[in-house]
């Protein structure tokens, strides 16, 4: 079955498999089951006020819900006004354990959003731009160029959602660069698609500063795909997994070459079928066993015998929802501690109004010198099923005192103190629920608190479960963005122990080690911007944690 790979490249893949810790968990799954596995996926397309149909289609035919969730941000009216939607049930499928892949069927900039998909104006998802257009689009400043931003500063706002809840994407912009039916596609060489895409990377990293998104880079199964993978590659820095989307389109399928051709340019990260119609069977799996998932087109799927969806997805290859691994909230990107559910508000009885989705690092949804029998947060939660759940809460006790998880006019779930003057406290209690909707709250029992947020995740999603956990380091850097240098204070710390601090860059590696002789008396370290080597650290995404003793503290620094 391992014929069809070049020995070399698979003796580079064991060894990239052995050593590969990226600072996303997903990815890292991916790479984990690289050559043993690959994880069963579906689109869910037009509408997304229905963003569960097609999963659900599948699991009627199968009994499972797919491994792989995707869906799209569109470009119709109707279907830009249901992004929300699409969004609520991203979170949810992310929070059951779910790979969430997005896409977007961008309008062309020259008409910008909305648009349609192919009504002849010129504006639409299949419409194209001459080559004036296309240069002034990579022009910082244009009027083409602003309006592309202008478009990303609005899906900007619902990835930054995503990134808030925890939630890791892997994110398929400019898909199928190298066909010309969409105003994007089609153009090869160093200034064409690979460009563009190069430009909605940077702008969403750098200027938006999103660092949940695993980028994929997407081709089509022409029979040029050999030469495609070198003139429409936007560059190794620019993608973290290679996809194929196969629709047979030269009329020869899933052959070994095109298969080859993608595990050598791939070069050990993983590849996945971006989409297909026809399901890759059991047994081709078996011989091109690197496809690390396959994702089916929505209604295409169907075009499938049941037979043949049931012998897919019921196959010891093939990995459905119920045999992912379930996600602990593990990658270094991340600052929120738990994910989040869709909640009503309601008010407490100091009359203050506060939302489930508020920022866990303060906000402006922080509640302050809460008293006795005051309710923190009071909220109506939809439980999607019965089982265990994490409730998680983060509070302040000015004067000390307990706080408690309790259903409204019901049980009470237990009751915790928090020590006077402490730091912030992510305090976390195991309960079983019901499904359903039940009001909960969270009620200071004592006065002198200042109140942060709440969040309810089953314990298969939940990060860490624990009676209590008071953080005794905080960190903060400044200024970020930075140029040249940044100061990362660290406070909590004992002044005794030893202190180390890391910097890691995008993919997880190490890049400088700052020890506790750096540390000053106001408590920072100053990193330089030079990487071990002495050179100067490139513009990007960088990770920092701060190890004392059996502690640490992580965050992260944006190099302009």
């Amino acid at each position: 079955m391992m014929k069809a790979i070049n020995m070399t490249c698979l003796f580079l893949l064991m060894a990239v498999v052995g050593m590969t810790q990226t600072p996303y968990e997903s990815l890292n799954y991916l790479y984990s089951i690289q050559g043993n596995n690959t994880i069963g996926g579906i689109h869910n397309r037009q509408p997304i006020s229905n963003p569960n149909q097609y999963s659900q289609q599948l699991h009627s035919i199968t009994g499972d819900w797919p491994g792989l969730y995707s869906s799209d941000f569109m470009f119709e009216s109707w279907e830009i006004d249901d992004r929300q939607t699409m969004i609520n049930q991203v979170i949810l499928e992310w929070n059951n354990g779910a790979m969430i892949n997005l896409m977007w069927h961008a309008c062309n900039p020259a008409g910008g959003e909305p648009c349609n998909w192919d009504s002849g104006s010129g504006a639409d998802v299949k419409s194209s731009l001459t080559n004036g257009q296309w240069n002034a689009l990579l022009t910082n400043g244009t009027a083409l160029n602003n309006n592309w931003k202008a478009m990303m500063d609005e899906i900007a706002t619902f990835l930054q959602q995503l990134e808030d809840a925890g939630v890791e994407v892997f994110f398929r912009p400019l898909h199928e660069m190298n066909q010309g039916m969409f105003w994007w596609g089609g153009r090869p060489g160093p200034n064409g698609t690979a460009a563009l895409y190069r430009l909605t990377h940077d702008y969403l990293t750098y200027d938006k500063g999103l660092s949940n998104l695993i980028w994929v880079w997407n081709l089509q199964d022409f029979g040029s795909l050999a030469s495609d993978l070198n003139s429409y590659d936007p560059g190794g820095s620019y993608w973290d997994v290679l996809t194929l989307d196969m629709y047979w389109t030269d009329g020869y399928g899933y052959t070994t070459a095109k298969y080859n051709a993608m595990v050598n340019k791939a070069n050990g990260k993983p590849i996945g079928i971006g989409e297909c119609e026809d399901l890759p069977a059991v047994n081709l799996l078996d011989q091109q066993p690197l496809w690390t998932f396959f994702m089916g087109w929505s209604e295409l799927t169907f075009n499938n015998s049941n037979q043949k969806i049931q012998d897919i997805f019921w196959s010891g290859r093939v990995i459905v929802l119920d045999e992912m691994p379930g996600w602990q909230g593990t990658g270094t990107w991340q600052n929120s501690t738990v994910q989040y559910l869709q909640a009503e508000d309601y008010s407490n009885t100091s009359g203050v109004t506060v939302q489930a989705t508020t920022d866990p690092e303060g906000g402006n949804q922080k509640l302050t010198n809460i008293q006795t029998n005051d309710w923190m947060s009071y909220h109506r939660v939809n439980v999607p099923a019965s089982g265990d759940y994490t409730i998680a809460y983060r509070v302040k006790g000015n004067g000390g005192g307990t706080v408690q998880f309790e259903q409204a006019g019901g049980a009470a779930y237990g009751s915790i103190s928090v020590p006077a003057n402490s730091n912030w406290a992510t305090i976390y209690q195991t309960v079983t629920l019901s499904a359903g909707v039940q009001d909960f709250g969270i009620k200071a029992l004592s006065g002198g608190w200042d109140f942060n947020w709440w969040s309810l995740t089953p314990v298969s999603s939940a990060r860490s479960v624990g009676e209590l956990r008071l953080p005794q380091l905080e960190a903060k850097a400044y200024p970020n963005p930075f140029s040249e240098t940044v100061k990362i204070q660290l406070s909590g710390w004992d002044g005794q122990s030893a202190v180390d601090l890391q910097i890691f860059d995008v993919s997880g590696k190490l890049v400088r080690t700052l020890d506790a002789t750096q540390l000053t008396d106001d408590r920072y370290v100053q990193w330089d911007g030079l990487l071990a080597t002495g050179e100067q650290a490139p513009r990007g995404i960088y990770y920092f944690q701060f190890y004392t003793g059996r502690d640490y503290i992580s965050g992260k620094l944006i190099k302009e």
